[in-house]
């Protein structure tokens, strides 16, 4: 971005269109280096301002050597060149204090301007955050974060999906992550939660570090996790167990699905996230997966998971792939 126009911006000089073109270049910030040099600019027209009110210009004209009677002052000029070192000190002490205000103002706006992302499915998708921390986004995940977290934390909503953290540590700043059944709080770990409020689903695996889980349905229930450790929610509960197979958790980041102990219906919804296909069960009783460990990959399509499967179960199936509908029988 031109500092030109930023200062223009900064005097409300520009016209709509550049208007909108400078916040939308704030807003679209991802390592922090526009609102460093939108605070840049505020220094140089901070400068100007004070300048053309008598600052910087004055000085230089009273630090002119004095002539009496065809001599010069040496008192005279001395005074004058600390007067204007005074007067320069003072324009960049109110420069610096004027600049860092100004960047924790910006922050902080820019922090309260929030990011939607959706992932469609049969899409999964990586980012990586302005604090460092790394995402992975899987089908069907809606997640919400600031362009700039603030000074004070990092906040991160997840309506729905699957989601592997990899959260940048930094103690000042706790991470929070808000959903439907609960808040977690961590400072640097990494781990896997899955999100579903419309099935009631929640669950969260902790691969590395700490994490502490409060439910929004039981207030006693508050939880903190060691590595190896998950909670699930089952009729508004949360349940601290062991994770069975910690290779499993945040496979999917890597184009597999784990089926091993996984419901049928629950593993359908993951088939119709992965595959972009709608899965309809028409029978009495669901299927029982003979599955006690396994993982399918994503890229040899739902035609050869459902084959894997029913080999392993009692089902039978027919994909339709003109509508994208899977009949379960």
């Amino acid at each position: 971005m031109e500092t030109y126009l930023l200062i223009k911006y900064l005097k409300c000089s520009v016209t709509q269109e550049e208007e909108k073109k400078v916040k939308e270049w704030l807003a679209d910030d991802p390592d922090g280096s526009h609102a460093k040099q939108y605070s840049d600019a505020h220094f140089l027209y901070e400068g100007m301002l004070l300048h053309d009110e008598g600052g910087f210009g004055s000085a230089r004209e009273e630090s002119a050597p004095a002539v009496v009677s065809g001599a010069v002052s040496k008192g005279g000029r001395l005074k004058k060149i600390v007067n204007w070192a005074a007067s320069a000190a003072a324009v960049l002490l109110l420069m610096a204090c004027t600049g860092l205000w100004v960047k924790h103002d910006t922050e902080e706006q820019l922090a309260s301007r929030m990011e939607t992302v959706y992932v469609p499915a049969g899409k999964s998708m990586e980012l990586t955050l302005e604090d460092g921390t790394r995402v992975w986004l899987n089908s069907g995940t809606r997640i919400e974060y600031p362009a700039v977290f603030s000074s004070k934390s990092r906040n991160v909503k997840i309506y729905s999906g699957e989601v592997l953290f990899d959260v940048a540590h930094d103690e000042k700043r706790p991470f929070n992550v808000d959903t439907y059944a609960s808040s977690i709080s961590v400072l640097g770990t990494k781990f896997n939660m899955a999100v579903d409020e419309q099935t009631g689903d929640f669950s969260v695996a902790l691969l590395r570090g700490s994490i502490r889980v409060s439910s929004k349905f039981q207030p006693t229930e508050d939880y903190v996790l060691r590595p190896n450790q998950m909670v699930r929610m089952k009729n508004e509960h949360l349940i601290v167990e062991r994770i069975a197979d910690p290779d499993a958790v945040g496979c999917w980041t890597n184009g597999l699905i784990d089926v091993s102990g996984v419901p049928f219906d629950q593993l359908m919804r993951k088939f119709e996230l992965a595959y972009d296909v709608r899965v309809v069960i028409d029978r009495a009783e669901l299927p029982q997966l003979r599955y006690t460990r396994g993982k399918l990959r994503i890229s040899d399509g739902v035609d050869h998971a459902l084959s894997m499967l029913s080999i392993a179960s009692d089902f039978e199936y027919e994909y339709d792939r003109r509508t994208g509908t899977v009949l379960i029988k």
